[in-house]
């Protein structure tokens, strides 16, 4: 399990603005903080909010009658208030560990997944007509994405103790919990469906993207790594002086030997490498075991350096 980095901190991000690191996190965080100020100044009808949001269950707006981009849209407009400036600041901290572990690009893929998914299962019950007008009510802000944030959270860093104590998997199954409760005594079935599909969705695609190795009991489901933002095989240069294709090619005689020749196994790692490899584990097992308040100052900065040292040794070889 990779350690906890400073809420913000990135390795990978786009790009940097001085010493600010400009990442997914910070760019989702800040247009919903943006926007704002457009759902504020933009007027009683809203005509730039209701082009952006779903219409689950109506024919007003509906994916159904070709406007595609509301797939994406859906969780940009963000109504002014306190509650949803903490909603935007529990995003940008979870998000941020989140994208520290996965990478820029894994964690963008994640994110429309998360998006994209949820839209087309609200569409599908459009067609069929699930809804009704009466139960038709527009989706939008980033409360279920940053649903689906923290379910992702709590399944890879689940021995994580929230304050006062409480595990984070403990924090997510409350509010998971509470909302499909709130949603059924509301007689609100769009709100159902998007909980639980979230409830569903984020853990499979982290396990998907080879993260929350410890649950074994969830199913990994391959993914192509173009798609997930994963290392791509590029095509053999030809070496100068080949022949072309379709060229005839005079094979050279080949000496006989008697034996195949073996490739060396890889040299064994330094003994530096295994007494960092060493000490990491043991810090992460003392988390693990104890929370994070476990761990001194000392022992979180020690973990955060030789993680990085680790990492980019692993890079450069």
């Amino acid at each position: 399990m990779q350690p906890f980095r400073n809420f913000g901190e990135s390795d990978d991000p786009w790009f940097r603005v001085g010493q600010f690191a400009v990442t997914t996190t910070a760019i989702v965080s800040a247009m919903s903080v943006a926007y704002m100020f457009v759902w504020a100044f933009e007027g009683f009808n809203r005509p730039i909010t209701t082009k952006l949001l779903l219409n689950p269950g109506t024919s007003l707006g509906s994916v159904g009658e070709g406007q595609i981009w509301r797939l994406v849209t859906w969780p940009i407009p963000t109504e002014p208030s306190l509650g949803t400036l903490l909603l935007v600041a529990v995003f940008w901290m979870l998000g941020s560990q989140l994208e520290a572990l996965m990478g820029r690009k894994r964690f963008t893929f994640f994110l429309l997944v998360l998006t994209i998914v949820p839209a087309l299962v609200m569409t599908a019950l459009e067609f069929t007509d699930t809804f009704g007008v009466v139960s038709g009510r527009r989706v939008y802000g980033l409360l279920y994405v940053e649903l689906g944030v923290l379910i992702a959270f709590a399944t890879h860093y689940s021995s994580v103790r929230f304050w006062p104590g409480i595990p984070a998997w403990i924090l997510a199954g409350v509010v998971v919990g509470m909302a499909m409760l709130q949603a059924i005594s509301n007689q609100r079935r769009y709100e159902l469906v998007l909980t639980a599909t979230m409830a569903l969705l984020a853990p499979l695609m982290l396990r998907a993207l080879g993260h929350a190795e410890q649950h074994v009991w969830l199913p990994k489901f391959p993914l192509p790594a173009r798609s997930a933002g994963g290392p791509q095989r590029r095509p053999p240069r030809r070496q100068r002086g080949s022949p072309q294709r379709g060229a005839p090619q005079h094979r050279r005689p080949q000496p006989r030997s008697s034996h195949l020749s073996s490739v060396p196994p890889p040299p064994p790692p330094p003994a530096a490498e295994v007494e960092a490899q060493a000490k990491i584990d043991a810090l992460l097992d003392k988390m693990g075991e104890h929370g994070l308040e476990s761990l001194t100052e000392a022992e979180r900065r020690t973990l955060e350096d030789l993680s990085k040292r680790l990492r980019d040794r692993r890079d450069r070889s």
